[in-house]
């Protein structure tokens, strides 16, 4: 295989794995759980070309369809949304303990800037109507898959080294210490390892 085909290979492994995050970690209504039944097998590949233990797929998958949807969708509300302060808001700007001490634990700070700044470099904006800030969790993966599809080095290695590689880990530390959902348990043990991977 040539380098560039060796590049273009590994960018479309880790376009799917950036993407099928995005998609795990979106609000689970009735069309997202149905996106989340098709990826199972994807899921189970992706582990395997990123050299991580499939099992960790297996279990999330499992979690999801022993959950009751609507019971899901209300941990997943409880966990990101609200009402009231949610124990694990999915902002970067919030989990990021190295900015100034006057910017930590308030929204739109400059990581939700500087995402938004590659985004822009990449031709991409937020939807207009979607109500979610440029830091927001899902959104950092989707843009993410969206850069390695173009093969965007920068951008790529930006996103998942400056920005998700830092805030993954105490994020997911906190859903597992919040919840008692197995799905957000599996899916939270599940991310860090694919974020160590993607950034290495």
């Amino acid at each position: 295989m040539s380098v560039a085909g060796a590049a273009s290979d590994c960018a479309v492994r880790f376009a799917s794995a950036a993407r099928l995050l995005a998609g795990w970690w979106s609000r689970p209504t009735a069309d997202e759980r149905e996106r989340w039944t098709a990826s199972w097998s994807q899921g189970i590949e992706v582990a395997h070309r990123l050299e991580v233990a499939p099992d960790s797929v297996v279990e999330l998958q499992s979690a999801v369809e022993a959950a009751q949807p609507d019971l899901l969708l209300e941990e997943y509300e409880r966990l990101l949304i609200g009402p009231g302060r949610a124990p694990c808001p999915p902002y970067e700007s919030l989990w990021r303990s190295d900015q100034p001490r006057r910017e930590q634990g308030r929204l739109m700070g400059a990581a939700a800037a500087d995402v938004a700044r590659i985004y822009r470099d990449l031709g991409l904006r937020v939807r207009q109507g979607a109500h979610e800030l440029p830091d927001h969790l899902a959104i950092e993966w989707e843009a993410l898959a969206y850069a390695f599809e173009r093969e965007a080095l920068d951008a790529s290695e930006k996103l998942v080294r400056a920005h998700l590689a830092i805030w993954m880990e105490p994020f997911c530390a906190a859903v597992v210490a919040e919840t008692h959902e197995p799905c957000y348990v599996a899916l939270a043990s599940l991310t860090p390892a694919w974020t160590a991977v993607l950034a290495a």
